[in-house]
């Protein structure tokens, strides 16, 4: 039976168009696992807010382009940034990461603390790559109005933020250039081996993308009635990311839909398999078959 949208009455038509909207903008955020010398740091990406440097962390991410790479610079009360440097393991000696070219700055969520931004040039808003630092403070009065806004593109989750204090918290030593503020794990160590640097570094063994199912809030590998209190407690939140689904800056309705979707879905410790997506086309059927179910008689 054909569906003419001239026989529904305006209220179905509307009701159609949000059948729709929500199937389309249930799109689940990435987690990101920072592996550190300090210890672990999971970030919430925002993909739906900042689509753009999403996709530039992930390029970099997947190329391993950040394994073996170094804190290089550390301000208490300000920020903890990496990204731009690996070390030779003999002697301090940096080398860049190869970067992608620049992705356009997509300012919009405020530089607070638990945040992660994109380090750029001054003077050009434009020019991020594969430097980025966690906010260790409310920055947006400063860095939320320099330079077109500072890209935050995820925020630390659970005691993530705890590892990015213990990294501020350290000496640090002046090496000059981009090495003025750098941390080290042992200052004293530093001293007697007459600043080779490198073998106190912070490094970042690895940076890789988690599969783990959207509505998986509190990242054991599984969705169930645990992940919806967290999206219960976090409603209206937009200072915390555990259950912000869709990465859009917000905890929401769409991310209980996001929830609903993948209720059930797990996925074990040792598989690093691609976990299915709901199918949105499915719940879009079974809305359209119910508003033409229900098309007036006249």
């Amino acid at each position: 039976m054909n569906l003419r949208f001239s026989q529904l009455t305006a209220a179905r038509v509307a009701a159609l168009i949000l059948i729709v909207t929500l199937c389309t903008q249930t799109a689940s955020a990435t987690i990101a696992r920072f592996q550190t010398t300090l210890g672990t740091i999971n970030v919430r990406l925002y993909d739906s807010a900042t689509p753009l440097s999403v996709n530039n962390f992930k390029s970099y991410a997947n190329a391993n382009r950040w394994d073996g790479t170094v804190i290089h610079r550390s301000v208490p009360g300000f920020i903890v940034q990496g990204g731009g440097f690996s070390l030779s393991p003999d002697v301090f000696h940096p080398t860049n990461v190869v970067t992608y070219p620049a992705v356009q700055n997509e300012f919009g969520i405020s530089n607070l603390r638990g945040t992660v931004a994109y380090a750029k040039l001054g003077g050009d808003p434009n020019s991020a790559t594969s430097q980025w630092f966690f906010n260790l403070a409310n920055n947006s009065s400063n860095l939320d109005n320099q330079n077109g806004g500072f890209t935050v593109f995820g925020r630390v989750l659970g005691t993530g933020m705890s590892v990015v204090d213990s990294i501020a918290a350290l000496s640090r030593v002046n090496a000059g250039g981009a090495f003025t503020d750098f941390p080290v794990t042992d200052l004293q160590k530093v001293i007697a081996q007459q600043n080779v640097f490198n073998t106190e570094a912070v490094v970042i063994s690895d940076v890789s993308i988690l599969n783990l199912p959207a509505g998986d809030y509190n990242l054991d590998r599984v969705v169930n009635q645990a992940d919806l209190t967290i999206w219960q407690a976090d409603y209206g939140s937009t200072t915390k990311a555990e259950a912000d689904g869709n990465g859009d800056g917000r905890v929401d309705g769409k991310d209980f839909l996001i929830w609903q979707q993948s209720v059930g879905q797990s996925v074990p410790l040792a598989s690093l398999a691609t976990v299915p997506e709901p199918s949105t086309i499915g719940l879009l059927a079974i809305g359209i078959i119910a508003l033409s179910g229900r098309r007036s008689g006249r």
